[in-house]
């Protein structure tokens, strides 16, 4: 039959995984090639493992997984259903970590074991009346989880996680068929070779499990010898689901793995359920290979369903039933690796600011030089023009004070009393004069120095001394007058 829609499962990442269900007598092992545009089912296999040991089952793996080729591989396991107990609870809270802490408290007295002896994880329902939320338990076996654990690292494989598989055929299912109503559920029966779950799921959501320890080797040898038991059991299922209220009655019994192969076992259905009943032959929804296909088909009493569900749908899967300290080694490993991460991105961080100032300190240091050299032409005519107005305003200061000395002596001829005669006049060649004369009146001398102090050639004009002598019988008076020249050189 053609596969009616290969790219159903189709993610982006890429990867091959490795799936593995081991109980008391069946070996089964499903290979899912993850790429870009779809994730097929390319090969599967089963063992009989009934009598053999430990560590010929780990050789069994080691030899199959060698034959495959497969480098990196993700690992994951399905847990045996006929050791898991599962159980829906109310727990008064809507905090997720509340509820946790309330689950690990409460735990030991839903199952026969302590606390210590089982692995448990939850799932979360819906919220009912007054902020209780309805939880689905589900609980496995310590020794049986570390045993199969251990086996598989005998194999030298890494465990990657371990599923719940009902969970991932009620995903698996509600993907398959189309879309239903908000306020309808849909009822699943898987069957695999000795063990049977009754699955009930809305809109997406998982509601109701059970399981019935009857399966297709039991039905279809010996259906008289256990037909009553599965009627029986199939009843008990139905019966708690519509107790607990978790949701409304199926509107469509689903049969899937082997119950979808044969039409021997409709009878025990339909007078038990009264539900409209359909098969769903899961290897027809999703890309298999030729040679996978082959082997599901033959394998008219298993199902590789419960192995394939998961692997092709392991990213929408919320349970994982490995041990709390593999839970907490992976959360500290998570946190180192993030820690490295921050601090790998924050030296690439420092390292491209170093870069970028490099650059910038590279890029002005060039234009630096660009301008240098740009500019040295400039700069020596500039030095040179320099030089030139530095002499240009040296003549020009001795142009404009080239004529200062005549103009001063004009002025002092000019402020020169009539009775008044110079006897000596000098000058320091700069600003200073110091005169030296004779007056008939000791008047004059003042006369003079007013003369000077008024004109606007002379300034801090001064009379040094002034003395009085004879001469020709006449008193004269002798005088000696300093004074600087004002505004030189404008």
């Amino acid at each position: 039959m053609a596969v009616l829609n290969p790219d159903i499962f189709k993610k982006k990442k890429s990867g091959d995984f490795l799936g593995f269900d081991l109980n008391d007598d069946t070996l089964k092992i499903v290979h899912v090639r993850n790429t870009r545009l779809k994730r097929e089912v390319s090969h599967l296999l089963t063992q009989p493992v009934h009598g053999m040991t430990d560590d010929d089952v780990a050789a069994f793996i080691r030899k199959a997984v060698d034959e495959l080729k497969l480098k990196a591989a993700r690992i994951y396991l399905s847990v045996p259903l006929h050791t898991v107990i599962t159980r829906t609870i109310e727990i008064p809270s809507r905090d997720p970590r509340e509820i946790r802490e309330i689950v690990n408290l409460q735990a030991s007295r839903h199952t026969p074991y302590s606390r210590s002896e089982i692995i448990l994880d939850t799932l979360t329902i819906g919220v009912m009346r007054d902020n209780y939320t309805r939880v689905l338990l589900v609980i496995a076996p310590r020794d049986i989880v570390i045993r199969q654990t251990r086996l598989l690292e005998k194999a030298g494989l890494g465990l990657g996680r371990i599923f719940f598989s009902p969970e991932a055929i009620g995903l698996a299912c509600t993907k398959i068929l189309p879309a239903q109503g908000p306020n309808t559920s849909l009822a699943i029966v898987h069957m695999d070779e000795l063990f049977t779950s009754f699955v009930v799921t809305q809109a997406n959501q998982l509601l109701f499990v059970r399981g019935i320890p009857v399966g297709a080797n039991h039905l279809l040898e010996e259906k008289e010898a256990y037909a009553d038991r599965f009627v029986d059991e199939l009843q008990k299922s139905l019966e708690s689901y519509l107790s607990d209220e978790s949701g409304p009655k199926p509107s469509l019994l689903l049969l899937t793995g082997v119950a979808a192969e044969t039409n021997q076992l409709d009878d025990l259905f339909s007078e038990t359920t009264h539900i409209p009943i359909k098969h769903q032959t899961y290897f027809n929804y999703f890309a298999i290979s030729d040679e996978a296909r082959a082997v599901a088909a033959s394998s008219q009493h298993i199902s590789f369903f419960n192995v394939i569900a998961p692997l092709l749908l392991f990213d929408k899967i919320k349970i994982d039933l490995v041990t709390e300290e593999t839970k907490l080694k992976r959360d500290l490993e998570s946190r180192g690796r993030e820690m490295m991460k921050t601090g790998i991105l924050a030296l690439v961080l420092l390292f491209i600011v170093f870069l970028i100032l490099i650059e910038q300190l590279y890029i002005k240091g060039e234009y630096l030089k660009n301008l240098t050299s740009r500019y040295n032409p400039v700069k020596e005519e500039a030095k040179g023009l320099e030089q030139l107005f530095m002499k240009t305003q040296i003549v020009k200061e001795y142009l404009s004070g080239r004529g200062a000395s005549m103009e001063a002596l004009a002025a002092l001829c000019e402020a020169l009393p009539p009775d008044t005669y110079l006897s000596e006049i000098k000058y320091d060649g700069v600003d200073k004069f110091s005169i030296k004369g004779t007056s008939k009146a000791r008047t004059s001398s003042l006369d003079f120095v007013s003369q000077l102090e008024e004109s606007p050639i002379f300034k801090n004009v001064t009379r040094k001394y002034s003395t009085t002598r004879e001469e020709a019988g006449r008193s004269v008076s002798d005088f000696e007058i300093t004074a600087l020249m004002e505004n030189k050189g404008q």
